[in-house]
């Protein structure tokens, strides 16, 4: 694993965000749902530990076709449960995981205050997630959530599990938005929180960086060992952010901010506060340095 502060993020274009851990804190509230509709059918107490590892094998071992209808499926046999019917187990898992999560759901810490912040840098953001559009829907009508952001309004591109054939951790999601950028991997930056979202991120050829979240503990190792960096918070990339602006703006001397600000760059800079920007501002000061030189030269000609 790498060291974050060699993340080059001048060299990025395009951020990609998981959903489900990643985005949002929304793995317990999975568990309880299960735990909820086995208990119901059932009458079994399994523990959310057990329940979370059952349902993360299977999702990881099964890509194609209905992996949900699959999943209840899986859990009718496995528990013996009383309803028969895995399309409507289905069914009623997803209005049961809509009732809890009302009160239960919320943002990761300080993730809406990245996405703002790569806005204003200029980044392209999109959510690459196997939830379904109508899980966006809902998530973006939640009142709890929209109070910090409405999902739909954070990204420049949104593709679910209804866009592929193949899920998480076959890579198709991820090689479907190089695609459709016309970019390539290098450009490209994943977040994710799981094992199988990890491995179908690098398995696209694409850097990665695994946002800590407790229900991949079990998983920690393998995540570790093919993740290229690892962060607890989104505080960690804020920060790197500002750092290295900073920094970047410190290699101006006063003649190159002199030149820049009669060209309305500075101004713009100091405004949005990009980056990327500096990079260009470097090859605008050459630019200008040289019509500089020029105006001298037609001058020293009129004089004489």
């Amino acid at each position: 694993m790498k060291k974050l502060k060699s993340l080059n993020m001048a060299q990025k274009k395009y951020i990609i965000f998981d959903l489900d851990g990643t985005l949002i804190d929304s793995i317990g509230i999975w568990n309880l749902t299960d735990y909820t509709i086995i208990k119901k059918f059932s009458g079994k107490e399994v523990s959310f530990d057990d329940i979370q590892n059952d349902r993360d094998d299977y999702l990881h071992n099964n890509t194609s076709g209905e992996i949900y209808v699959g999943y209840c499926n899986f859990l009718i046999k496995k528990y013996n449960l009383s309803i028969e019917d895995a399309r409507k187990l289905s069914k009623l898992r997803r209005e049961l995981y809509e009732e809890i999560y009302e009160n239960e759901i919320e943002f990761k810490s300080n993730v809406v205050k990245l996405l703002r912040k790569l806005k204003e840098l200029d980044y392209t953001l999109v959510l690459a997630t196997m939830s379904s559009d109508t899980q966006i829907d809902t998530y973006s009508h939640s009142p709890k959530l929209i109070k910090e952001a409405n999902i739909k309004e954070l990204f420049d591109l949104i593709t679910t599990k209804e866009s592929v054939q193949l899920k998480k951790p076959d890579p198709e999601i991820y090689k479907n938005v190089i695609s459709y950028f016309g970019t390539n991997p290098g450009k490209c930056l994943v977040f994710e929180d799981s094992y199988s979202g990890v491995l179908a991120a690098k398995r696209a050829g694409i850097d990665v960086v695994n946002i800590y979240d407790k229900y991949s503990d079990k998983d920690r190792e393998r995540i570790n060992e093919i993740t290229d960096y690892s962060i607890m918070d989104y505080q960690e990339i804020i920060d790197l952010l500002n750092k290295k602006h900073s920094k970047a703006k410190k290699n101006l001397n006063p003649y190159e901010m002199s030149i820049l600000a009669s060209a309305s760059v500075i101004p713009r800079l100091m405004e949005v506060d990009r980056t990327n920007e500096l990079a260009r501002a470097s090859q605008l000061f050459s630019k200008y340095k040289e019509m500089t030189l020029d105006r001298k030269k037609k001058v020293n000609k009129s004089d004489d």
